[in-house]
This record gives structure tokens, sequence and C-alpha cells, in this order.
């Protein structure tokens, strides 16, 4: 592994980040570099960034449970 490369357990701890826009440019390149070669991570990723837009687009009430149901029914579709 060249100091460009990273590992699944460092590309885990910078998800957040990662989906964030949070990493520099050099942080963000390496873990692209890992997302195109790692599936799991890459879906791990994708996860995340779906469920972040999903709870973007929540209004603040939801008095008939919908909320609940459409985070549910995200989470199950992996």
């Amino acid at each position: 592994m060249t100091k460009h490369e990273i590992e699944c357990e460092q590309a885990l701890r910078q998800i957040f980040e990662y989906v964030d826009h949070e990493l520099g440019e050099a942080e963000r390149a390496t873990m692209e570099r890992h997302l195109h070669t790692c599936h799991s991570c890459y879906s791990r990723v994708e996860f995340e960034a779906r469920l972040k837009a999903k709870l973007g687009e929540l209004k603040k009430d939801d008095p008939d449970g919908t909320v609940r149901e459409r985070i549910k029914s995200l989470i199950e579709s992996f």
C-alpha cells in the first residue's frame, strides 16, 4: 500500500466528513480512490449520503408517522 491509499477502517472513520464535504482535497481524493476499489465502503457511503438527503427533506413535524415509515423503508432497502 502506498502513502496515498487507505484501508477500510480509516475510510469508515472518514465517511461522515466525506459525505459532508469536510475533507481536504488530498483526503477526499484518497477516499475516492478507495471507494472506486472497495464495494463495501462505497455502499456504506451511498447509504449515509441517501439517508442524509432523506432526513434533510423531512419536515420537523410528523403528526401521522410518515417520517418514521420513510426512514424505516430506506434502511430496509439496504
